[in-house]
Parts: C-alpha cells; structure tokens; sequence
C-alpha cells in the first residue's frame, strides 16, 4: 500500500512517521530543517531588501513555512536576526580543514585561509551580515547580546588561528593580530563591491594581502 503523506510548511510528513517507536530525532530533524529554512530566507530577504524588509509575514512566505512555525523558532525579531549573524559568523571559514592546512606550507595555508574567507565574505550572506551590524548598533540589548557572542567565537578563532600557524616564526600576539587585520581588510573589500556593484573584482588586491599576511607570519621584511 503507498504511503499517505501531507505537506507541512512546506516538508512531507509520512503515516509511518507516527508509528510507535519511531525515532524522536526525526521529529528534530524537520525543526532544524524548518529553522534553516527560515535563516536562509531571512538572509536572502536581508541582503536583496536590507533589515527593513524583516517581517514576520515576509520571511514565513519567502521560507514557505506557517507564522507560526516561524514564532516558534523565533518569538521576536531580533531573536531571528540574532540568529542570522551566528549563522553568518559560524559558516565563515566554515569550510576550512584544520588537518588539512596543517599539512601544507605556511605560503599555501595563508592561501587557502584568505580564498576561502573572502569567498563567504564577498557573497550576499556576508551583506545581511554588514546590514545587521549597522541595524543593531541602535538596538542595545541586540548590540549586547551579538558582542558577547560574537567575543566568544573570535576567542575561539584567535586559538584556531595560533593552532594552524604555531610552526611561523612571528610572536602569538602577531600571529591573532594577522587574523584581524586579515578580516578588517576583507571587510574592507565587501564595503566597497557593495558600494561599485558585484562584478568588482579583488584579484590583485587578494594577491597583496596574501603576501603582506605570509611576509608577517614568516618574519619577513
């Protein structure tokens, strides 16, 4: 006999589901999906209309889940765009293997580092990122909360960063000073293809800094 299904928000839920004994983690599973969902629908909205576009009715259409799936992950409005930053810093730099840049020389490690940061920071993503910096320096309790997140998950990348580059002759103070002069310089750039339009290109730009981080990491004049 087939299976009888229904669509809820947007995800089929099967009769054999809600057989005794089926596994509570599929329950979980199809939140976490309809959470994501939800995340990625805000971001886009974020960065195609800026913060102001952030409405209830707006992102539970774009996401195609109920209201109220979205008032339950999220009660508040910056409770999803608190939600939406984590992700954004979580997934910069996401990619990156540890043991894999281990095994590569310093020149290469800063390579991959910097080609796989700028690929996040100079997408669409990383724009609802820049809009809801911007949003939440007027909102103090967001402002508190993102800060004190956002500390712990630098701290966090600091040791990632003195872990990848301990065999460099440069001091641990400069090797964490390299990985935030890195990310204000990256930044830099997304301001600016925000301001000049998409098809900017970095190219020679990336180069430079490539060889300005290894020159510092290294010890090189």
């Amino acid at each position: 006999m087939p299976r009888q299904s229904q669509q809820i928000d947007g995800e089929v839920s099967r009769a054999d589901d809600k057989a005794p004994g089926a596994p509570r983690a599929l329950k979980q599973e199809r939140s976490a999906g309809t959470r994501e969902k939800l995340l990625i629908a805000a971001t886009q909205l974020i960065a195609e209309k800026g913060y102001a576009a952030v409405s209830t009715p707006v992102v539970a259409e774009r996401a195609q889940v109920s209201r109220g799936a979205l008032q339950y992950h999220f009660p508040t409005r910056d409770d999803l765009l608190f939600a939406i930053r984590r992700r954004i810093a979580d997934l910069i730099g996401g990619n990156i293997s540890l043991e894999k840049l281990l095994s590569r020389p310093v020149e290469a490690r800063v390579s991959d580092i910097v080609d796989e940061y700028w690929r996040f920071m100079g997408s669409d993503d990383y724009v609802a990122a820049l809009e809801i910096r911007l949003y939440e320096r007027y909102n103090a309790k967001l402002h508190h909360l993102l800060v004190e997140d956002l500390r712990a998950v630098t701290i966090a990348r600091d040791h990632d960063w003195v872990r990848i580059f301990a065999d460099a002759t440069a001091a641990t103070e400069t090797i964490v000073k390299t990985r935030r002069f890195m990310l204000d310089v990256l930044r830099g750039f997304a301001l600016r293809r925000i301001e000049e339009g998409p098809a900017t290109a970095f190219d020679w730009e990336i180069v430079q800094l490539k060889a300005m981080l290894t020159r510092e990491l290294l010890g090189q004049k």
